[in-house]
C-alpha cells in the first residue's frame, strides 16, 4: 500500500521528512512511502514576522488541507511549527525522540555576551526577540526570515552581525560550527514550545496508519511535548506568541521551565515548577506565571 507524506519545501523539512521516510521504509517494506512537497503560506511571505499575518500556524495550512482532502496521509511537522490546538479531524500520532531544544547564538564577530553595542541580530521569534531585548537592550533585533541556509548566508555576506537559530535543525543538517556558533543558555533563553521534537500527523480516524507511526514514538518526548503544549493551548494555542517552555526528566522528577515576555515593554517571566507527576506541571505553571502578571504582557501583543 502507498502513503503519502506530506512536507514543506525548505531543505530542512525536507530533510525531516526523508529522515522518517527512511525509517517508515525501514520498518515497514511492504509499504510504499512518497514524499509530496507543499509550498505553505509561511513559505511564500518572507518579508513579515509570522505574527502579522496569522503566526506560525501559516505553515500547516496548506498541508493539513492535503491530509483532510487525502491528498496526502501523513505529515512530518517540526513540533514548534504545530499550534497549541489540535486541527479537528487531524491528531499528532507520534512524536520522535528529541534533538537538542536549545537555541544558537551565531556571529563571526563576537559572542552573545560580548558583542559591541548597537550591532544588529536577526530572528523572526517574539520569543527571541524579548529576550535578546531584556537581556541586550543595547543591540538592534530585526526580523531574519527565510530557510535556514538563507539565514546562514545572510550573516556570512555580512547583512547581520549575528542571528539566533535552533540547534536542532543545524545538527540534523550538520551545519553546526563552533568556531561562529554558541549555544544560549536554557534558562536565560528558554526554547520554543516543542522545539527540536518531530511529530507525524494523521487522520484521526486512519486507524490502520496510526498504528504503523506510532511504533516511531518516544514516550518521554511525547510526555515533555504534551506538557509544554498544554501550557500554550491555555494561552490559546497561538504558537507565535513570545511563550517558551522546555521539560526535561531527571530521574523521577520532571522540571518545567517557562518563559513569558512583553513585544513591547520587553518585561519576561519566568519560573521553574519540578513535580513527580507530569500532569501537575503546565496548570501549576499557568497559575504562577498569571500571578506574576502574564494575561498583562501577552496584551501588549493586541495594544
Amino acid at each position: 500500500m502507498e502513503f503519502v507524506i506530506a512536507a514543506r519545501g525548505s531543505q530542512l523539512a525536507r530533510f525531516q521528512a526523508g529522515f522518517v521516510q527512511s525509517i517508515l521504509a525501514q520498518r515497514f517494506p511492504e509499504h510504499q512511502w512518497t514524499l509530496k512537497t507543499v509550498v505553505t503560506t509561511g513559505d511564500r511571505i518572507q518579508d513579515k514576522r509570522l505574527s502579522d499575518f496569522g503566526g506560525k500556524g501559516v505553515f500547516l495550512k496548506e498541508i493539513e488541507e492535503a491530509l483532510i482532502e487525502k491528498h496526502a496521509d501523513l505529515a512530518v511537522h517540526s513540533l514548534k511549527d504545530v499550534p497549541g490546538v489540535e486541527t479537528p479531524g487531524l491528531r499528532l500520532s507520534a512524536f520522535l525522540a528529541r534533538e537538542d531544544p536549545r537555541d544558537v547564538w551565531a556571529s563571526f564577530q563576537n559572542d552573545f555576551a560580548h558583542l559591541p553595542a548597537g550591532k544588529k541580530v536577526g530572528t523572526s521569534s517574539l520569543r527571541r526577540t524579548v529576550a535578546l531585548k531584556f537581556y541586550r537592550p543595547d543591540l538592534h533585533v530585526e526580523l531574519l526570515r527565510g530557510n535556514l541556509d538563507t539565514r546562514l548566508r545572510k550573516l556570512k555576506e555580512g547583512r547581520y552581525d549575528a542571528i539566533v537559530i535552533a540547534a536542532a535543525g543545524l545538527h540534523r543538517l550538520r551545519l553546526f560550527n563552533e568556531t561562529f556558533m554558541h549555544y544560549l543558555a536554557e534558562d536565560a533563553f528558554v526554547p520554543a514550545i516543542g522545539q527540536g521534537i518531530l511529530t507525524i500527523q494523521t487522520r484521526d480516524q486512519d486507524d490502520r496508519l496510526i498504528d504503523l507511526v506510532s511504533q516511531l514514538n518516544d514516550s518521554l518526548s511525547e510526555t515533555a511535548a504534551r506538557m509544554e503544549r498544554e501550557l500554550l493551548a491555555r494561552y490559546e494555542g497561538g504558537c507565535h506568541l513570545p511563550i517558551g517552555a522546555l521539560a526535561t526528566k531527571k530521574e523521577t522528577v520532571w522540571k518545567f521551565r517557562a518563559l513569558i515576555g512583553g513585544v513591547r515593554s520587553h518585561r519576561l517571566l519566568q519560573d521553574l515548577v519540578e513535580d513527580e507527576d507530569p500532569n501537575a506541571c503546565a496548570p501549576r505553571m499557568f497559575e504562577l506565571l498569571q500571578k506574576l502578571g502574564a494575561a498583562e504582557l501577552l496584551q501588549e501583543l493586541h495594544d
